[in-house]
């Protein structure tokens, strides 16, 4: 029985850059953290983890309406995992004040 509660948990991502807004998707089962210094695998309750990428983020989802996995190429940011809410804040040099 805990072991059924425990595979229906997910994540909820929200991703956070100036050019995109406020994008959030529900219903995560893992997170791939790829780059410079780090490799990481997030799943419902990981540990709180705060950190800075520089690479590749990938969202795998199980919504077949809009693709299983949600890939952030090349991009540079922070982040924070707690309480299966994932945010990631996208560091980007080319707007103007």
């Amino acid at each position: 029985m805990a072991e059924a509660l425990q595979s229906d948990k997910r994540i909820e991502a929200i991703i956070i850059s100036y050019n995109n807004g406020f994008t959030v998707y529900h219903d995560v089962k893992m997170i791939r953290l790829k780059g410079k210094g780090i490799n990481l695998l997030i799943m419902a309750d990981y540990m709180p983890t705060v950190g800075e990428i520089d690479g590749d983020v990938e969202l795998v989802r199980e919504d077949s309406f809009e693709g299983s996995i949600v890939s952030l190429k090349q991009i540079s940011g922070f982040f924070v995992v707690k309480n299966n809410v994932f945010k990631l804040l996208i560091k980007e040099d080319n707007h103007v004040q």
